[in-house]
Parts: C-alpha cells; structure tokens; sequence
C-alpha cells in the first residue's frame, strides 16, 4: 500500500513535471515569436512566467511540508531535496525563456537577418532537447540518459560559439545591422543559459538515483 508519504511525493513529482512542461513551451513558443516577428506570441511567453514562479513557490513549501511532517531518509530525502533544486532550476530557465521574448521585443525595430535567425531557432531547438531529456532523466532514474544530456549539451555550446561569431562579422560589416546582432547575442547567452540549466535538471537525476553528486558539464557520453 502506498503512504502518505509516498502520494505527497508524487504530488510534487506532478507539478515539477508540469514546471518542464511550461518552460518547454514558454521557450518554443519564443523561438515562434522569433521566427515569424511575432510580438504577441512574445507577449504570451512573458506572461507565462508568472505561472512558473507560483509553481517554484508551491514545490518549495510542498517539500517543506513533507519534510517537517515525515522526517524522510534516504532516497526519498535525496528526491526531496532534489524536487527543490529541480524547481528552482526550471524556474530559472522559466526567466530565460520569458528573456528571449523580450529581447525579440526590443530588437523588432532593427532590420534582422533571415539566415541568422534559422540558425538561433535551430539552437533554441537544442536547447529544447537538452531540457526534455534531463526532465526524462529525471523522472526515470535514468543514469545513461542524464549523461547523454551532456553530449546534447556541447552541441548548443558549439552553435553558440559559431553563432556568436557570424554576429561580430555582421556587426562589424552593416552598422545598421549592429543592433539587431548586439540584442541577438544577448539572445544566444539566454538559449545557452536555458541549456545549462538542464544539464543542473541530469545532475539531480544522477543523485537521486545513486546518491553521487556529479558534474555533467563538459562531459560526452
């Protein structure tokens, strides 16, 4: 039969779930905004936000609660410890997201460049990926999977880097384009921001699963 305990956990399980669930969409629904020059989808995603943060709230005085009222041990205190960390980092990527809606907004008023944006979707797709698998991860206790993330990873670091530097040069060869780059760049930090918050999401799988702290950055599986 299962406890109290137990039913409380998978209560909070659900809604950091749905946390995942809200950043993922928050972000693909920026990555639209950014593809078709859509400030009001931008506007949806910066509303979203709010949404995130009561649930980084509810999870935090959930966790609490069980603790206080339980006293759990062992693994279940490793998931509960790991709920807490989970939700602040998907609140995290929340924020980033919701950034990436309003550095569009900001830079709608410059002439962009159609190449460049394909290639800022496609690292915001990545991104996406590296979230959803170590969510996946997460949810599953799976080790193999959380390291994979990593692997996910690296690829957005070097989208970001070749992306960054398609910017300077065009920057640096259209000044009526400087704005547009400069807002653009800002924009890659947040994609890649929103990715490492993943990787910290693996991380905590790993934990939960077998009580090591590690560190997945920089690794490929």
């Amino acid at each position: 039969m299962r406890t109290d305990l137990d039913l409380q956990i998978d209560q909070l399980r659900t809604t950091v779930v749905a946390m995942g669930e809200r950043t993922d969409a928050m972000l693909a629904d920026a990555l639209r905004a950014l593809a078709d020059a859509d400030l009001n989808v931008a506007d949806l995603v910066i509303e979203a936000d709010v949404d995130v943060d009561r649930a980084y709230e509810q999870v935090q005085r959930g966790v609490l609660a069980v603790v206080a009222l339980h006293g759990p041990v062992g693994r279940d205190l490793r998931l509960l410890t790991s709920l807490i960390h989970v939700s602040l980092h998907l609140e995290r990527m929340g924020d980033y997201a919701a950034g990436v809606a309003r550095t569009i907004k900001r830079a709608a008023e410059h002439p962009g460049d159609a190449d460049l944006t394909e290639q800022l979707v496609e690292m915001g797709d990545l991104a996406r990926e590296v979230a959803r698998t170590a969510l996946q991860a997460f949810l599953h206790d799976d080790v193999e999977l959380a390291n994979r993330v990593a692997s996910l990873d690296d690829g957005v670091d070097r989208l970001n880097v070749g992306i960054f530097h398609r910017l300077v040069r065009l920057a640096s060869q259209d000044e009526h384009r400087l704005a547009w780059a400069t807002r653009m760049i800002q924009l890659t930090r947040q994609l890649e921001r929103f990715a490492d918050h993943g990787v910290d999401v693996a991380e905590q799988a790993v934990f939960v699963t077998t009580g090591d702290t590690v560190e997945l950055s920089g690794r490929r599986a």
